[in-house]
């Protein structure tokens, strides 16, 4: 029997060194897919894209099987991903998807973020240029209709704010994480959070602070981009203290921060865009096997309560400081949510993410296929 044959195609070039922000997904995904079968990569920009989709068709003519092509849409529209964001060639990527299908070779895509559906969207851009990028978001959702099998959603929530194509059914496929080895036991107490990831304005973290710096028994380490940082700590200022750090480490600078934490935490100010928002940094956490702090009304709060593996609570100072002097008074709790972290992190791994789409395209699990000795082309 064959090994399972993926086509694998993103509308622009994935970056294998240090990817940061939305160029983390699509090459975690390509690394799970990786490990289940034979790859044959289609991305770039438009002119590389052509030359690989030429190679691909050249193989089916040959008669090599592909059995899925998974893809993963940019934040920018598909028309406009090379360098000069014209869309000199708005055919070439949806035909491409067309003929697969033509074939008979079931197309998922992951349609990944709604920042243009909200008013947020387009600030200092021209107003010509905004005009166009919305045009062409829309022109990605009426292709969709036509070239895909299944679209694929960080939530399922997050559906109700833009208009998907109606025939195309739909499933969740968050984040997952890629840490394979069991993480080492932390001690529970002190109660040390932890947390890693933006400052923009999504991430209003005001509350927490203000909490923390009351408790001196707690401590908390925020990891994030010293730019991002620089803008934002005048309004941080007067919540500083003692116990709360500020960081700047990514990769193989950040195991030394789990190492030594034994919460984190994901408690943003709700807001819309949280609640059907899926932050890749929930799954980093459970891949470290640390139990979570989130804040009731977002995804990410929900998440936690249905899988156990934490605390969520209405944002706000006084809640947060009840719920951390409890924690830090009974660490015990910290421990059983520890527990139930491990019995669930391999459920939301990247590679399982990559035998969903296998088993949702082809109807077959992953496993009956032999392991390939050739993984990417």
């Amino acid at each position: 029997m064959e090994p399972l044959r993926i086509i694998y195609h993103v509308p622009y070039p994935l970056v294998f060194d240090n990817p940061g922000g939305s160029g983390v997904r699509p090459v975690k995904m390509l690394r799970a897919f990786e490990q289940l079968g034979e790859v044959w990569i289609v991305a770039g920009h438009s002119a590389e894209r052509r030359q690989t989709m030429k190679k691909v068709e050249l193989a089916i003519a040959d008669g090599v099987h592909f059995d899925l092509v998974y893809s993963e849409s940019h934040t920018m529209p598909t028309t406009l991903t090379d360098p000069d964001h014209l869309p000199r060639h708005p055919l070439l990527d949806f035909g491409f998807l067309h003929r697969m299908r033509r074939h008979g070779i079931k197309v998922g895509l992951f349609y990944r973020d709604i920042y243009w559906r909200f008013p947020i969207y387009g600030k200092g851009l021209h107003p010509a240029k905004k005009q166009l990028a919305l045009s062409m978001y829309r022109y990605d959702l009426l292709a969709y209709g036509r070239t895909v099998d299944r679209l694929y959603l960080p939530s399922l929530r997050m559906a109700s704010h833009v208009p998907l194509p109606a025939r195309v059914p739909l499933a969740e496929l968050p984040p997952g994480h890629d840490i394979a080895n069991a993480p080492a036991e932390v001690s529970p107490s002190p109660l040390r959070l932890l947390f890693i990831g933006g400052f923009s304005e999504h991430y209003r973290l005001h509350e927490l602070f203000a909490a923390v710096k009351e408790l001196p028994q707690v401590s908390l380490t925020i990891c994030t981009r010293e730019n991002e940082w620089a803008a934002a700590r005048p309004e941080y200022e007067e919540h500083l203290a003692d116990n709360i750090q500020v960081v700047h480490r990514h990769g193989e600078g950040l195991k030394e921060l789990f190492a030594n934490a034994n919460v984190c935490v994901v408690t943003t100010k709700p807001s819309q865009y949280w609640t059907f928002a899926a932050p890749l940094k929930v799954y980093e956490y459970i891949g470290n096997g640390k139990p979570i702090l989130a804040s009731n009304g977002s995804l990410a709060g929900d998440f936690v309560d249905s899988q156990q593996i934490g605390w969520s609570v209405d944002y706000g100072r006084e809640n947060f400081i009840e719920l951390l002097r409890t924690l830090a008074e009974r660490p015990d709790e910290v421990s059983a949510a520890r527990k139930r972290v491990l019995q669930v992190r391999e459920e939301h791994s990247w590679r399982r993410r990559a035998e969903q789409v296998v088993t949702d395209l082809t109807g077959k699990s992953p496993g009956m296929w032999p392991v390939p000795t050739t993984t990417t082309r």
